[in-house]
């Protein structure tokens, strides 16, 4: 069936953010696998090296694609931000509901709570859902069409959610088994206030209260931060 040029245009547009897509999981795999399992750097500079990449990364995506970040952020802002605190708590409860284990204290626990706390968990957040779900927003337009539509979007958003998760995940020797299925499913809540309110801020809220309260209850945890180290 011939197309217009329209729709030709529509096409290649679709195509080139979905490119986006295996770039981010390819991105987030490098930066885990060369960096956090081939090379055992200490954790703080690991996730210094880290941090740079996937900013780097995200200052490219915005760029590139001329991306509006004020206009994401400004739509159903309260909605996001009601539902990542709502989240936050659940994934709080999640990991005190887990043993504790050895503990940090005084200005070094601070420093933690900051870096591995507060910017790690918001750069996973950002990476492993709101990322994804951006690129799927723009790809095909969401933001204009109805409410039915907008859902079978937003499962969509979660399937490439969960293939940038896994990937990234990969990088990590201990991950690439059935932990997996442990950082998906935890993804997969935490990516509901972005889902939901199609607002960006929700998830990094809750990705970051795990990581803060991992940091305090179970620095040395074998699921919530990693690189795992003995």
């Amino acid at each position: 069936m011939c197309r217009s040029r329209q729709e030709k245009i529509i096409v290649v547009s679709t195509s080139r953010h979905l490119i986006w897509i295996a770039l981010g999981g390819f991105v987030g795999f490098v930066a885990s696998f060369i960096f956090g399992d081939l090379h055992t750097l200490p954790l703080d500079l690991y996730y210094l090296i880290y941090f740079v990449i996937i900013v780097g990364f995200f200052t490219v995506y915005i760029k590139r694609t001329r991306l509006n970040l004020k206009g994401c952020f400004s739509k159903r802002l309260i909605w996001g931000i009601i539902l990542g605190l709502i989240f936050a708590v659940v994934m709080a409860q999640n990991v005190l509901s887990r043993p504790a284990t050895l503990r940090f204290t005084g200005p070094y626990l601070v420093w933690l709570i900051f870096w591995r706390g507060l910017v790690y968990g918001a750069i996973d957040g950002f990476l492993l859902s709101v990322y994804p779900w951006i690129v799927t927003w723009r790809a095909f337009h969401v933001g204009k069409k109805p409410l039915s539509r907008k859902i079978a979007f937003g499962l969509l958003a979660w399937v490439f959610i969960l293939l940038t998760t896994t990937a990234y995940h990969a990088g990590y020797a201990d991950f690439r088994s059935k932990k997996m299925i442990q950082a998906n499913i935890g993804n997969t809540i935490m990516s509901i206030p972005t889902l939901v309110s199609t607002n960006p801020i929700g998830t990094p809220i809750a990705h970051a209260a795990l990581h803060i309260v991992a940091v305090i209850h179970s620095p040395k945890t074998q699921l919530f931060l990693p690189p795992h180290r003995e």
